[in-house]
């Protein structure tokens, strides 16, 4: 199975080190544990990478994990390559 590459921006803005480790933990819980974070002007970016069949199944499962932690998605970005590799 392909893996893919893609970043969600996540509307939460972690305040301490512990709320860092209680998203991760969230996310974590939910089968995120293939997404990185790092911070974002609009609150905090995940970076994917994401074993699927297809990225439209990637990226639906990542949606619906994140937001199944409690978590709102406002976008998903896509480098080029992953637009190519999934053509």
């Amino acid at each position: 199975m392909p893996e893919y590459r893609f970043s969600m921006i996540v509307a939460a803005s972690p305040g301490t080190h512990e709320d860092i480790l209680d998203i991760a933990d969230a996310l974590g819980n939910r089968g995120c544990t293939d997404a990185s974070i790092r911070g974002h002007t609009e609150g905090m970016e995940l970076l994917f990478e994401r074993t699927a069949n297809s990225l439209r199944t990637a990226i639906t499962s990542a949606i619906s994990d994140v937001e199944g932690s409690g978590y709102r998605v406002s976008r998903v970005e896509l480098e080029r390559e992953a637009v190519l590799q999934a053509a």
